[in-house]
C-alpha cells in the first residue's frame, strides 16, 4: 500500500502551516520558491515540507519586502550567507523582537512548560493548539495570534503582554517621546502592529495599536478587568458580547468591562491607529 507522507509535527511543516506562523499567503511563498528566495524540501510525492529555519527566513523575507521595499534580486543580496556574519544587515532594527532572545516570546513559553514538566503535546492536548504550531513559536517566537496567545498566557497563568513585551528594568523610562517610539511586541498576526507605550505594568497596560484594513481578531475573547479604546485615525469595529456592535471613527472611544467578550475588527480602506488600555494589566 502506498503510504501518503505527512509531516513529522515536532520538526517539518506544510506550507499551510509556514503560510499561517508566517503570515505570508500560500500563493506568495510558491513564487519565492520560484524565485530561489525560500527552497523547501520536496517529496517524492510532491509535497512541499519546511522547517523552523524556513519560518525565520521567510518572516525575514517579508520584512525586507514590506518595510523596506526590497525588490527579489536585492533580498537574495541581502539574506543570510552574504556577509561575515551570516545574516542580512538589513533584517532587524532596534525595535524588532529577536527571536533568539532569552527574553523571547517562544523562550518564555519553553521555560513556563518547562518548570511545569509538560511536553509540547501534552501542552498541545490541553490547549488545542497543534504541535507543530506550539513548537515553531518556542523556536521562532513567530505565528502567534492573540486567541492562541489568550489562550496559552491563561494556561500558564500570565497576561498575553508580560508574555510578549520586555521585562521591566531600571533603565525603563517614565515618558516615550515621539522619536522613541513604543517597545514593539512580536507580532500577533498579519497586519496588526503593537507598540507598549508603557513600562510600568502593576495598574494599567497602555499600547498603540495598528491595525491594517480587514484585520480581525479571529474570534472573541475576554479576561479581567476594564479597558478603554481611542480611535486616532481611522475607523474601529468592536462587538461586545456578540450582540452590541459599535462602530467607532477618528476621535471616538469606548469603555467595557473585559470579561465581556469582545471581537474587533478594521472594516476601513485604510490603516487604524488606537490607543488601548487595560486596568489592571489583564490582556
Amino acid at each position: 500500500m502506498k503510504m501518503r507522507h505527512e509531516p513529522n509535527a515536532g520538526t517539518e511543516l506544510k506550507i499551510s502551516d509556514l503560510s499561517r506562523l508566517t503570515g505570508v499567503p500560500v500563493s506568495t511563498l510558491r513564487v519565492w520558491g520560484e524565485r530561489g528566495l525560500l527552497t523547501p524540501r520536496v517529496t517524492p510525492a510532491g509535497y512541499r515540507i519546511y522547517n523552523q529555519d524556513h519560518v525565520k527566513q521567510a518572516a525575514d523575507i517579508k520584512r525586507l519586502r514590506t518595510l523596506q521595499g526590497l525588490s527579489i534580486a536585492a533580498i537574495k543580496a541581502a539574506l543570510p550567507g552574504n556577509d561575515a556574519s551570516g545574516h542580512a544587515n538589513a533584517v532587524t532594527s532596534g525595535n524588532e523582537p529577536d527571536a533568539n532572545a532569552t527574553n523571547s516570546v517562544g523562550a518564555r513559553l519553553r521555560s513556563l512548560r518547562q518548570a511545569r514538566k509538560l511536553t509540547i503535546r501534552e501542552v498541545a492536548n490541553q490547549t488545542g493548539i497543534p504541535q507543530s504550531v506550539l513548537a515553531s513559536i518556542e523556536r521562532t517566537s513567530l505565528g502567534v495570534q492573540i486567541p492562541e496567545g489568550k489562550t496559552l498566557a491563561s494556561f500558564y497563568g500570565v497576561t498575553l503582554t508580560s508574555l510578549m513585551a520586555t521585562p521591566l528594568t531600571e533603565h525603563n523610562k517614565e515618558v516615550i517621546s515621539a522619536s522613541d517610539g513604543g517597545q514593539v511586541l512580536p507580532t500577533l498576526g498579519k497586519g496588526l502592529r503593537i507598540e507598549q507605550l508603557a513600562t510600568g505594568r502593576d495598574m494599567m497596560d497602555c499600547q498603540r495599536w495598528f491595525i491594517e484594513p480587514g484585520v480581525n481578531s479571529h474570534g472573541a475573547y475576554s479576561h479581567d478587568g476594564e479597558e478603554f479604546v481611542y480611535v486616532l485615525f481611522g475607523e474601529f469595529k468592536i462587538t461586545v458580547e456578540e450582540t452590541r456592535v459599535h462602530h467607532l471613527r477618528q476621535g471616538e472611544s469606548i469603555y467595557f468591562k473585559s470579561n465581556w467578550k469582545h471581537s474587533w475588527s478594521n472594516p476601513g480602506q485604510t490603516t487604524t491607529v488606537l490607543i488601548w488600555v487595560n486596568t489592571p494589566p489583564s490582556f
